[in-house]
């Protein structure tokens, strides 16, 4: 099973696209876009995938724990964590008021280490074996 985190872009949806065609069950995480999340899982089910939205604010480590339950309740266990979730600010950072700062730092770092560390601590450590992918934020290469 793999979780895509952070399901909020057409690269996110894809991502999940590519891992149900592999054969893969699909968690796919969103905070926001409940319409598109709902609408894509509907339609990879229909196409025969086994695919969950979970809603999850993943800043929050108990909506990390409920998502990871969630999934292992569904589909068993964890193989892979496609650790995507990520945003910036439209102000350049010489700019940024410290709330918006402490914003994207909340979801581009201390979210991405609650999943990391859950999955990791839970399933790829004791099996001594799972991926994790961690993706940045394009802002990162300006």
């Amino acid at each position: 099973m793999v979780t895509v985190d952070f399901l909020e872009s057409i690269p996110d949806a894809n991502l999940a696209i590519r891992f149900a065609e592999q054969g893969y069950n699909v968690v796919m995480n969103y905070n926001s876009s409940v319409q598109s999340a709902i609408i894509l899982q509907k339609s990879l089910a229909e196409s025969g995938y086994n695919v969950i939205a979970f809603k999850a604010n993943v800043r929050n480590r108990l909506d990390v724990d409920l998502m990871v339950k969630e999934a292992v309740y569904r589909f068993g266990s964890i193989d892979i964590l496609i650790n995507n979730a990520g945003m910036s600010h439209s102000a350049y950072s010489i700019y940024e008021k410290q709330e918006d700062w402490e914003r994207v730092l909340s979801l581009n770092l201390t979210a991405q280490f609650f999943m990391a560390q859950k999955i990791a601590n839970e399933f790829f450590i004791p099996k001594k074996k799972g991926k994790i992918v961690n993706t940045c934020s394009l802002s990162g290469i300006m």
